[in-house]
């Protein structure tokens, strides 16, 4: 962020109740956490349910700010200690419309590649893998973590300054018109979907809906210029293609994917006994090489073929790619390795979950090596609506189907999970069942063995976390 003070009041629908000691003052950074302020930055107070932001503009002042953007008029306290340090304050009726205001200023400031990342599962770990790629060459800013909402999107275009080459920009989704309203100010030249699940059908109605929410990213795109890196093994892409009428208006298509016909594929796919992919990439012009990735997971094939897909579109070759594919490392809860008290390894992919994710997650546990028996821990996966029963059964049958020796059931709707596992799996399969994460982890703490491979995964609301927690110490 490099933006002057002056600038910013005037982007912004305020009302100053401080004049700045000097509107040339340039900006370099802004935070809504007191406790993260930097000298030279700004402090976003906002109003939350427990905590009150406004009520810390003293200490974020005292701690450097030199501009506030206050959303309730400052009391007495706030103006005496920003007058003593000669910070501003304007005071704003909405936050996230102030966020994005300065994202936009910020956007129209930058000269860069701006790659925008959505999709219903996968999106945030390829992210990162875009973000590892793009680094061995551009000097690159990516969302942190999954900050990928109407606050976070803002504040990762903000965290772009006039030296980076190239802006990453994960996108979520809750409905129709949010991607559309967030590309407004991120216009992306690039944009990445990663597939087309079932994640939030409970919000959007179907599975053709999703399709067509995400396929804002691809409308969003500049006609005759824009490049979409789409997933050419996914059954909805065609669909994505036609409601964002991609090639009529002149969009590069790059399909990646394991297909017949993908121009960024995989071949000669194989794994370890860690469950680590090794494969060739090959890209549209025949050039390859060998990527060997140290993330688990046949999923995190396709998700590297999009980084590599971002990689060429940037005039990146293929022997850079793989080599920078093989530093990528797993993000939080994102198949972290642990191990138990009792020596037993532990998956813990409980960021969060849903039909796609959580089956990749069990194909992953039963392509690795265990002495022991390979016990799913599977909980509720959220806003699926009403097939919400059937896709939990699905998410059991597979289970069953895949060999795994123990299913645990954690939660409401896993009860269907359980349910799934014990009518395909018969006798071949243990189930049990818990209420809630702390049940379940009281319960394991005498059931997992010293050799046994333990796999957590549900959304993020089930808290499997705490599971692990519990096992290891």
């Amino acid at each position: 962020m490099e933006l002057s003070i002056g600038k910013i009041i005037d982007a912004l629908d305020c009302e100053v109740a401080l004049e700045p000691a000097d509107r040339g003052l340039v900006i370099r950074d802004i935070t809504w956490d007191s406790r993260k302020v930097a000298a030279q930055g700004a402090f976003l107070a906002m109003a939350g349910e427990k905590v009150d932001g406004n009520s810390f503009i003293p200490a974020a002042v005292e701690s450097g700010a030199s501009l506030v953007i206050a959303t309730k008029d400052p009391e007495a306290a706030a103006l005496d200690a920003a007058k003593a340090t000669g910070a501003a304050i304007a005071v704003v009726p909405e936050p996230i419309e102030a966020m994005s205001a300065l994202a936009r200023l910020q956007r129209d400031e930058l000269d860069c590649r701006v790659i925008g990342v959505t999709g219903s599962s996968g999106k945030t770990t390829t992210k990162d893998l875009i973000a590892t790629v793009m680094s061995a060459r551009f000097a690159t800013v990516a969302t942190a973590a999954n900050q990928n909402n109407e606050l976070g999107v803002p504040a990762t275009v903000l965290n772009a300054n006039a030296s980076t080459e190239a802006l990453i920009v994960e996108m979520g989704m809750r409905g129709f018109h949010q991607i559309e309203g967030l590309c407004a100010f991120v216009r992306p030249n690039i944009g990445v979907i990663t597939n087309i699940g079932v994640a939030h059908e409970e919000l959007l109605g179907s599975q053709d809906n999703i399709a067509k929410a995400k396929s804002e990213l691809i409308s969003a795109l500049p006609d005759g210029e824009g490049i979409a890196i789409l997933n050419g093994d996914d059954p909805f892409t065609p669909r994505v293609m036609e409601v964002s009428a991609a090639k009529e208006r002149g969009i590069e298509v790059l399909l990646y994917g394991q297909s017949e016909g993908c121009d960024v594929r995989a071949e000669n796919v194989s794994f370890t006994e860690e469950g680590q992919p090794s494969f060739d990439i090959v890209l549209p012009d025949g050039s390859r090489s060998r990527a060997i990735l140290s993330i688990m997971g046949a999923h995190n094939v396709g998700n590297s073929l999009a980084a590599a897909a971002v990689g060429h579109a940037c005039g990146m070759d293929v022997e850079t790619i793989c080599t920078a594919l093989a530093t990528a490392q797993s993000g939080h809860m994102r198949q972290e390795i642990a191990y138990a008290k009792c020596g037993a390894k532990i998956i813990n992919d409980a960021y969060n979950a849903n039909p796609d994710s959580a089956a990749a997650a069990l194909r992953l546990l039963a392509i690795m090596a265990a002495e022991g028996r390979k016990i799913a821990v599977l909980g509720d996966m959220l806003e699926l609506g009403p097939n919400a029963p059937a896709l939990h059964r699905g998410a059991g049958e597979l289970a069953a189907s895949l060999g795994v020796d123990m299913v645990v059931a954690v939660g409401e709707l896993a009860v269907n999970i359980a349910q799934g596992a014990r009518e395909f799996g018969g006798k071949g399969i243990e189930v049990l069942e818990f209420p809630n994460a702390e049940a379940a982890a009281e319960g394991l703490k005498n059931i997992v063995a010293s050799k046994d491979l333990v796999l957590l995964k549900a959304s993020r609301g089930m808290e499997l976390e705490k599971i692990a927690k519990g096992l290891v110490d």
